[in-house]
């Protein structure tokens, strides 16, 4: 389970319904733009659809670990499986360092319809630390405000014991350039590994209406975090 200090990123994935075609899902992520646009602890959410299941849900970024569990509770998975009938897939990412590319992390409005989100997992390498992984997550945050198309990025550590990164992207062009087959070269080199990469179709994004635009650059990147 993540630090109960740090920025929490939760992935939701719930089966779509074989009567809900694409569209209808994406209208009825807008329907409930206000719910969750002042929800305590939820900074950013992305409406997600899986390319890999076409399942839907959503990528969370909540202040810290207690903000996430209260909304993640036995209520929300109640409501979940009487509403969808089945229940939802919950996985939790620890993000001590988080990047913003553009003004409140997300596209100017009426121009998230393309987004796509990706979500990268790598084995931590054996005798690698917590702080050792922060600490290269910091170094590498100069490289990442250069790539274009490159949204946002939460750099991540999930409780399976592995560590990369949960990206926006202005759309699937911008990633596939970015994880190309040099890319997947470098990481089977460096961590003598191959990563699966999830995709994600992100058709709404929401900024949370509890922090001012200012305030979330400052608190993403941050000082320490900077070149």
């Amino acid at each position: 389970m993540p630090k109960t200090d740090s920025p929490v990123v939760v992935l939701t994935k719930i089966a779509t319904p074989w009567y809900a075609p694409r569209f209808l899902v994406v209208r009825k992520f807008r329907e409930t733009l206000a719910d969750y646009d002042r929800l305590p602890g939820l900074d950013f959410k992305y409406y997600t659809i899986s390319s890999d299941d076409n399942k839907f849900g959503g990528l969370y970024l909540w202040k810290d670990l207690s903000s996430a569990k209260a909304w993640f509770g036995d209520a929300w998975s109640a409501i979940v499986l009487k509403t969808w009938g089945a229940p939802a897939e919950v996985r939790y990412f620890e993000a001590p360092v988080l990047l913003d590319n553009v003004p409140a992390g997300a596209p100017a409005p009426g121009e998230d319809g393309k987004a796509t989100a990706s979500i990268v997992a790598i084995k931590i390498p054996p005798g690698m630390t917590h702080d050792q992984l922060v600490e290269g997550f910091k170094k590498a945050v100069p490289v990442y405000q250069k790539v274009p198309g490159l949204l946002r990025k939460y750099f991540t550590i999930s409780d399976d014991d592995r560590f990369g990164g949960i990206y926006l992207w202005a759309d699937r062009a911008s990633a596939d350039r970015f994880f190309d087959a040099a890319w997947h070269e470098r990481v089977r080199k460096t961590y003598g590994t191959t990563t699966h990469i999830e995709f994600f179709d992100a058709p709404v994004i929401l900024a949370s209406k509890l922090q001012q635009p200012a305030e979330i650059a400052v608190r993403l990147v941050g000082t320490e975090a900077a070149p």
